[in-house]
């Protein structure tokens, strides 16, 4: 009962806070650079940025509300509550700091390492090298490092139309607190997230199409930093026998739980190195935008894509928790999922592709033919005298 009131709490706080934000977001936190809006957006018009100050104020008033209480914290999870705490504070003032002067990105990367550097720094890494040997340690401390700034730029990336970003986080922070309550039953961290999804809950009323804000890179990397938190502490490093160790199961569950925001960076980084233009400018070429030219109506990208996330993470628990005894088998059978998936929407991303790339030319054909009309020499008219 309790993490129910806090999640409509949380959820009402944010709904306030956003409406606060966008009313005197006239003339802060807007998006003004003309260059970036017109390649990242696929709406036209420009809206205020401050979704993710919202998150963060969300995240911070619920986690001191929590401490007062003192509900359950341990030294253990408060250590970790604490990790989480610092590196997500990194994560907002990356963001934050980007969207309010355009940082260079080589300092936006270091600051995305230094978040990964907090957790490693608190004892919280990957632990999938480490399954070979304890020397290895070093290359989980990369893989970690990998995994926070590969998710931070993911869901800055997939941040590109109304909605999606925050239903994608939602149904990722579910499953979290589903396997979260199974392992530790409603401990601070579950509370949390909870916290947190109620941010969420209360940005996507005024996130959802047609929207009246954005989160920005302040809200994108605060999510990212977010779910790359959980995806570390409850996918990654799962507790399996030392007889039953399986690196395969222990990659799929991370890539089922987050199979959306991988598959849109893999469509996108693969298709601009194939053209030759670099990952990390902005584009209209995202798996969104694509499902939108193929016929998807842009209002149900996000309920199609968060439901696909819904029924991975589903998965993902059976997978992690319903599986004491993994076999090689199990390996096969499960991968088929994910490959299935990937193998549908890259179809339907080559497909919209395709039109995409058709409808430019046809468009740019017809400009080139106004233009050549607009300039052609018109027909002189003579007098009526002069016609006789």
């Amino acid at each position: 009962m309790k993490s129910v009131l806090l999640l409509l709490g949380a959820s009402f706080f944010s709904w306030m806070l956003n409406k606060i934000l966008l009313r005197f977001s006239k003339n802060f936190g807007v998006e003004s650079r003309k260059e970036q809006t017109g390649l990242v957006r696929w709406a036209s018009t420009s809206k205020p940025t401050t979704g993710g100050i919202s998150f963060y104020i969300t995240f911070l008033i619920g986690s001191l509300i929590l401490l007062i209480m003192n509900s359950g914290v341990t030294t253990e999870n408060g250590n970790v509550f604490l990790a989480l705490f610092l590196s997500a504070t990194m994560a907002f003032m990356v963001g934050f700091a980007d969207d309010a002067y355009g940082t260079h990105p080589l300092l936006k990367f270091l600051g995305q390492v230094a978040c990964g550097g907090i957790l490693i720094a608190f004892g919280l890494h990957i632990q999938f090298f480490q399954l070979w040997s304890p020397q290895l340690v070093l290359l989980d401390y990369a893989l970690t490092i990998f995994w926070v700034v590969g998710m931070m730029n993911s869901l800055n990336m997939l941040d590109n139309m109304d909605g999606v970003t925050a239903t994608i986080a939602t149904s990722i922070l579910m499953t979290t607190m589903w396997v979260l309550i199974a392992r530790e039953g409603v401990s601070t961290l579950f509370m949390v997230m909870t916290t947190i999804i109620g941010g969420f809950v209360g940005f996507l009323f005024w996130n959802w199409r047609p929207a009246k804000v954005y989160m920005g890179d302040t809200g994108s990397m605060f999510i990212g930093l977010v779910l790359a938190f959980a995806g570390m502490q409850y996918f990654w490093n799962i507790k399996t026998s030392v007889d039953n160790i399986s690196h395969i199961r222990t990659i799929l569950i991370p890539v089922m739980v987050f199979i959306v925001p991988i598959m849109d960076t893999t469509f996108v980084t693969v298709a601009r190195i194939a053209r030759g233009s670099s990952p990390f400018v902005g584009g209209k070429d995202h798996l969104t935008h694509n499902l939108v030219r193929v016929g998807v109506p842009e209002h149900l990208v996000p309920v199609l894509l968060g439901m696909v996330s819904i029924v991975s993470g589903l998965l993902a628990i059976f997978v992690c928790n319903l599986i004491p005894e993994w076999r090689n088998l199990y390996s096969l059978m499960f991968a088929i999922y994910p490959v299935t998936v990937f193998t549908l929407f890259t179809t339907l991303y080559i497909r919209g592709t395709r039109i995409g790339h058709m409808r430019d030319m046809l468009e740019k054909r017809g400009a080139q033919v106004r233009e050549h009309q607009n300039t052609a020499p018109q027909p002189v008219s003579l007098p009526a005298s002069q016609n006789n």
